[in-house]
């Protein structure tokens, strides 16, 4: 696949209300929008991602973290999240962009090589793994047709659908071509993966060190 086949545009804000600056809050040493990065990094060229974020000053020091970092960054309106990508996507043209959240520090990068095949399809809108949903949340991507996105007026919608890039789609699903991933774990839907609170990322900072104890006695043993 070629970088003009798609790219990931990692949606970020430091304005979140119930926990206000939590992408560079500090996980495992490290903050958030790293770990999310890293992960992605894990099976996608860096060259490929950009993160996506508002033009309000509450943001300005995301975008220093970032470009001090070496990250690609555009920087957008902020309520209008569906413009924002729209106008991120003219900027990094691409037949295909996949929306990464980012308060997913334990994202599973593996869930790319599921979706990624899909670029060579020519009769889908959209590919996802929340219609329905089945894996955690923090494990969400989906990966959007770019012309097809590009065609959505945002203008002409409530602020609720602009505000959240995909819900148009979903909302009006025979208008789509839409495939969906589903885990082959069973339906894991009632977890959480993603900070949203203090308490989300405590919960997971004690997970992450069940998994690196577990994979090092695997290992050891």
């Amino acid at each position: 696949m070629q970088s003009q086949d798609f790219r990931v545009f990692v949606q970020a804000r430091m304005s979140s209300a119930r926990f206000p600056g939590k992408v560079l809050a500090p996980f495992r040493g490290r903050p958030i929008i790293d770990h999310v990065l890293s992960r992605i990094a894990q099976a996608v060229p860096s060259d490929r991602t950009i993160v996506a974020t508002s033009t309000e000053p509450s943001d300005d020091p995301l975008a220093a973290y970032l470009n001090e970092s070496g990250v690609s960054v555009f920087r957008g309106p902020l309520d209008d999240v569906l413009l924002r990508f729209q106008m991120c996507l003219e900027q990094f043209p691409c037949r295909w962009m996949v929306r990464v959240s980012a308060d997913s520090p334990l994202l599973d990068s593996k869930m790319f090589a599921r979706m990624l095949p899909y670029v060579e399809r020519d009769d889908l809108d959209i590919v996802t793994n929340v219609f329905p949903r089945t894996f955690p949340k923090g494990n969400s991507l989906e990966m959007l047709r770019a012309t097809t996105f590009a065609e959505i007026d945002s203008t002409s919608l409530r602020p609720e659908l602009r505000e959240h890039v995909t819900r148009l789609i979903y909302e009006e699903p025979s208008k789509y071509r839409i495939l969906n991933i589903e885990s082959e774990d069973g339906d894991r839907s009632h977890s959480s993966l993603c900070v949203d609170t203090i308490d989300d990322l405590q919960r997971l900072d004690a997970l992450a060190e069940e998994q690196e104890l577990a994979a090092a006695e695997s290992i050891s043993g």
